[in-house]
């Protein structure tokens, strides 16, 4: 449970070694009652906190747990904790072993550990890694209970994808909440050249100002860039090129965020991903309703959606995972394909005067339905241009044919500067 090597680990190490995140681990030195880690997945979480438990002053007196996927077993989540702290020196002493038993639950162990923990003199610190994996209600409860019950000399950390609720807003108020987020996690463009450096790959500053641009300092971004870096035959061509559309990346996007959202969020993402920034009644337009909430849910849960205004009514997403929703978009779009029948007719795409032809219709009778299969959606027009515009997805329609009709349409302000 507890075993488990997360990528962004991997991905340091092979691409050469952690860059040293010395005001980062200065903030974790602070001591807080309580620090929470709360960022992207790939964000450097936990190399950060393994480098820390390697620091003076803190190797054995940190007990270290990883939260398994979607965790609803409280039992085994609190058998691992007993372990982890009973491999302190201080827990090894007070801490009493416990087994696992049919009739044994949480809140038991959670009260033991708390009789136990309390002539604890010496500081030890509890890090829970992927906290936010705790899908049972019961084990949130259970954890917020040791947290605000426990003895000062008892700290805990942390790490998550998303902020859980723990009751820390209290903490917060009183001055015992320490807070390490996405911003602070982002590798500034010094740090980026050492961690190029570390992997062995020499580039121009331009270069490395261009991956660190790209990827908005985001560590597992630079880590594979670094990677497939060490094999290219033109690195400099390499970095220009650099997207989120890369392999490495798009690999590592879909199976952490993409595939873990639900078909409505799914297709909200992948409809609105053109656009340089996106609000709620926009994305209802493209996607349905909801598109207000669904965005600040994405936001609040580090799922690559940036906040643009402090009343989280505007957002964008992180250039690489735009990059992958594009990406996406392209594949559904080329998948439906097949389904289309008959040629668009010369002269024009479909809402624009031109007709389509039923199949088997003599061509001198035309009619406006649309072929089967063939569904119109809100195509790269509305976008462009700000007004919407069926479009096909048919292989034979071109997208000459298809932006003929927005030449004469007047530009729209941009809407980022």
């Amino acid at each position: 449970m507890h075993g488990t090597e997360s990528p962004d680990i991997a991905a340091g190490r092979e691409a050469g070694g952690v860059v040293a995140r010395t005001a980062l681990l200065e903030r974790l030195r602070a001591s807080a009652r309580v620090t929470m880690v709360s960022a992207p997945p790939g964000s450097g979480k936990t190399v950060l906190l393994r480098s820390w438990l390697g620091q003076p002053g803190v190797a054995g007196r940190a007990a270290w747990v990883a939260a398994a996927r979607e965790e609803r077993d409280p039992q085994r989540f609190w058998l691992s904790v007993v372990r982890a702290l009973r491999g302190t020196a201080a827990g090894s002493v007070l801490v009493q072993p416990v087994s696992a038993a049919p009739g044994l639950d949480g809140w038991a162990i959670t009260e033991r550990l708390l009789t136990d923990l309390a002539p604890l003199e010496e500081p030890v610190w509890l890090v829970i890694d992927d906290v936010h994996e705790l899908g049972a209600d019961q084990a949130q409860r259970q954890l917020e209970l040791l947290i605000m019950r426990a003895p000062p000399q008892l700290r805990f950390v942390l790490a998550a994808r998303h902020d859980v609720r723990l009751g820390l807003h209290r903490l917060r108020l009183e001055g015992g909440l320490a807070e390490i987020r996405a911003a602070d996690l982002r590798f500034s463009l010094a740090e980026t050249g050492e961690l190029f450096a570390a992997a062995g790959i020499e580039l121009p500053s331009a270069a490395v100002a261009m991956l660190h641009e790209r990827t908005e300092g985001w560590a597992a971004g630079l880590r594979l860039a670094a990677l497939s870096l060490a094999g290219h035959p033109d690195q400099e061509r390499f970095a220009a090129e650099f997207s989120g559309s890369e392999r490495t990346v798009a690999e590592y996007l879909l199976a952490e965020v993409l595939d873990r959202q639900g078909e409505q969020v799914r297709r909200l993402l992948l409809r609105t991903s053109v656009l340089e920034r996106v609000n709620g009644e926009l994305a209802d337009l493209l996607a349905g309703g909801g598109g207000e909430r669904v965005l600040q849910d994405l936001e609040q849960a580090n799922a690559f959606v940036v906040s643009l205004d402090a009343s989280r009514l505007w957002f964008r997403y992180h250039q690489l995972f735009a990059d992958l929703l594009r990406l996406e978009l392209r594949r559904a779009r080329r998948a439906r394909l097949p389904h289309c029948t008959g040629p668009p007719p010369p002269g024009g795409a479909p809402g624009t005067g031109t007709r389509w032809r039923r199949p088997g219709t003599p061509r001198r009778r035309r009619t406006g339905a649309w072929p089967r299969g063939c569904s119109p959606i809100t195509g790269p027009a509305f976008i462009l241009r700000g007004r919407p515009l069926p479009s096909m997805s048919c292989s034979r329609a071109s997208p000459r044919t298809l932006a003929r009709p927005m030449q004469n349409w007047p530009p729209l302000p941009r809407l980022m500067s």
